[in-house]
């Protein structure tokens, strides 16, 4: 697959309108005349339903009034998504980077890029309604009944962390039946995955279920780093003592004891010494050792083992009334992260540990009428810790930041309303009105004199949302909505002084979207579109120098986004379906000025490529009672950086990246080949300006991986 070296150009927006122009007529010719040939669909002719929960309760994809982006089960597996990162080759307008074992998340621009126990990330990931914290996204997706990906602010309904969207995944409930699966893959890499679930019928009204996941490989980087050895396992119940009353409850446990990633020197000619932008150290990009003038000074870069170990319980309890629900969501989270990496020439550590305790009470209405609504209260106590060191293999390792105690406690209530004015005409309102103290305690690096320092504050909040919806027909909706979103405030791990505050304001985000959502040809083609604004305040943030003892987390004043985000998805024939996905983001720094009165006015933040474009074709032949399956998907992305500076070695290029599949489905058992990422492209994932020699250094995203699968229901 050839490289698009696609720069932000007129010619590049002229190509793009010219390609797309001519898709469509093509993919619109080709509908009128499969409808033609048909007097009505049969089932499969026409575009599935999707249902989603994004706005905590069950709706039609379609009537939802938000760009929702949902991944079914079949789809996960056929794509190869067994994580979060992976799942970024299917979703528009997003960045999910490996950053060790955190996941960093970007959605059209909004996210956060420093991963410290004191700064709580902008996107926020739920499992089975659960706010997880990003040191928890890492773990393997198995046994997913649905992804969901809902951008732009979400205070409303979601309240910590949604300030630049939310991403829900969905595990998959016991049935009643004694059904159970196996996924067998191998590959490359000595690529072992095995997923296993089973469900069991224990009475009428009892159902459990068991799923359990393994994953191995041998590393994707030349010392054996970046391998996995991972184990997940997930216990479920389904308890339905009578028709009104469900008891949905699960307990979940995750460990990583493969080795982690290693850093790779970026923006240096390994020949010259020199400054290079897209130079690496060889030519096998993922080659992480450090030999001849360029050994690393501190010891030999190796392969560390991972520490990492979650466990998670949690449920959900729904009581059916007349015309309403009401649904109760408790959690407990524990986890605990100590991996040793190379940050290229210097041994590190980035830890962290955290207790959390989650719940949720809301009642929304199940009935007819003119209005839908919800109410609910919320509860989150988080205990975390985390310390990052440099030079652990040395006499002299220092920490660069370090918090011995950090709670987040908070409370809330909120609730929306949409009225039916019409049969046609909808408007919604909601808010949420919450309280959150952070409290938190350490000492400062003992470069600057190791001195105590503490953290106490309260942050009061109110957030809301308006919107309006109109109908054009049973099959197009007109949509408008405005809606807020706040970040808590964080601190410096630093103590104050009489010149010196350690408090870092909170963020807030107001956005400003309108969309239209269509079904066309008897449901064989969906096109979506919203166009967005964003004006985003006080963005937390950091600029890295890895020789300064301490780095200062401030507030950048204003960043605006302006975009628009196409999907479209055509039942082409009966055994032939595409998707098309545009994403334009121009992300901005309007009034970013650093510490030292530095003024970053235009500069793009960091992770926010201008364009995303991904497309996908899935073409069935049928071979008597089973099915052959050939699917590929390919996706592009404009340059970016890694930070908000545009420091040099922190610039990816254009790139892209395809990915294909085939497989035989005789229904009660599947077998196929894969390939990921076909032309072995190399991307830069979480990249700061530090090393040696530097300027920078980064992880990295997958190389090509290829294997079979193998799948058997029973």
């Amino acid at each position: 697959m050839k490289q698009i070296n696609w720069r932000q150009s007129t010619a590049g927006v002229s190509m793009l309108r010219v390609s797309f122009t001519m898709a469509m007529v093509s993919l619109v010719g080709a509908l009128a005349a499969q409808t033609a040939r048909a007097d009505t669909p049969g089932e499969s002719d026409a575009l599935a339903e999707i249902t989603v929960t994004a706005e905590k309760q069950t709706e039609n994809l379609q009537k939802t009034a938000a760009e929702v982006t949902a991944i079914p089960s079949n789809m996960l597996v056929d794509a190869g998504v067994t994580d979060l990162r992976q799942a970024q080759m299917i979703v528009p307008s997003v960045r999910f980077q490996a950053e060790g074992n955190n996941t960093q998340v970007f959605i059209r621009g909004v996210g956060a890029n420093l991963d410290f126990p004191n700064v709580e990330p902008n996107v926020a990931f739920n499992f089975a309604g659960i706010y997880l914290p990003r040191e928890a996204t890492s773990a393997a997706f198995f046994d997913v009944a649905q992804l969901e990906i809902l951008p732009g602010s979400q205070g409303t309904l979601y309240g910590r962390s949604a300030i630049g969207g939310t991403i829900n995944l969905t595990p998959t409930k016991p049935s009643f039946d004694n059904d159970g699966e196996t996924v067998l893959e191998v590959g490359n890499h000595a690529y072992v995955h095995v997923t296993t679930t089973q469900n069991l019928k224990a009475s009428e009204t009892v159902a459990l279920r068991a799923a359990a996941d393994y994953a191995y490989d041998d590393g994707y980087e030349v010392t054996g780093a970046d391998s996995k050895r991972d184990y997940s396992d997930r216990l479920s119940a389904l308890i339905n003592p009578y028709d009104r009353l469900s008891i949905y409850l699960w307990a979940q446990g995750a460990q990583k004891d493969g080795n982690t990633e290693n850093l790779v020197n970026k923006g240096t000619n390994p020949a010259t010494g020199t400054y290079c932008e897209m130079c690496y150290f060889y030519g096998n990009v993922w080659n992480d050792t450090r030999t001849g003038p360029y050994a690393a000074p501190y010891g030999t870069t190796a392969a560390e083992r991972n520490h990492y170990k979650t466990d998670m319980v949690g449920g959900q309890v729904d009581y059916q009334f007349d015309g309403a629900v009401l649904s109760y969501l408790p959690s407990y989270l524990y986890l605990d992260a100590r991996p040793l990496y190379w940050l290229s020439a210097i041994q590190s550590t980035n830890t962290a540990h955290y207790n959390q305790l989650t719940q949720e009470l809301r009642l929304s209405s199940t009935g007819q009428g003119p209005y839908k609504w919800l109410i609910g209260l919320a509860y989150y106590d988080s205990r975390n810790s985390g310390s990052e060191y440099l030079f652990t293999n040395e006499p002299f390792s220092f920490y660069q930041t370090n918090v011995n105690a950090d709670r987040l406690q908070g409370y809330s209530v909120f609730g929306q309303l949409t009225y039916s004015v019409t049969d046609t005409f909808r408007i919604t309102g909601g808010t949420r009105a919450s309280s959150t103290q952070r409290t938190a305690s350490g000492f400062e690096v003992v470069a600057l004199g190791g001195l105590p320092y503490e953290f106490d504050k309260t942050y009061n909040h109110v957030d809301w949302k308006v919107g309006v919806e109109q109908d054009l027909t049973s099959k197009v909706m007109l949509y408008a909505v405005v809606q807020t979103g706040f970040q808590s405030g964080t601190f410096n791990a630093l103590p104050n002084t009489p010149t010196f505050s350690n408090a870092v304001k909170p963020e807030e985000l107001k956005s400003y979207t309108a969309g239209i959502k269509s079904r066309w040809f008897d449901d064989r083609l969906q096109i979506n579109d919203e166009a967005y604004y964003y004006a985003f305040h006080n963005l937390i943030i950091q600029s890295y120098d890895i020789s300064a003892p301490y780095n200062l987390i401030f507030n950048g004043d204003r960043v605006a986004i302006k975009g628009d985000q196409l999907d479209v998805l055509a039942k082409i024939t009966t055994q032939d379906q595409a998707n098309f996905n545009v994403g334009y983001s121009r992300a901005r720094n309007e009034d970013v000025l650093d510490t030292s009165g530095n003024n970053y006015h235009g500069l793009a933040p960091a992770y926010a490529p201008d364009w995303t474009v991904e497309a996908g074709y899935t073409h069935d032949i049928p071979l008597g009672s089973a099915t052959l399956h050939a699917h590929v998907n390919w996706r592009f992305e404009s340059k970016w950086w890694a930070d908000y500076v545009h420091n040099k070695g922190t610039e990816q290029v254009a790139s892209n990246k395809g990915d294909a599949s085939l497989t035989y489905d005789a229904s009660s058992w599947t077998v196929g080949a894969w390939i990921k990422n076909v032309t072995n492209r190399a991307v830069i994932a979480a990249t700061a300006a530090a090393g040696i020699p530097g300027p920078a250094t980064a992880y990295l995203e997958d190389p090509r991986t290829f294997g079979l699968r193998f799948s058997v229901k029973y």
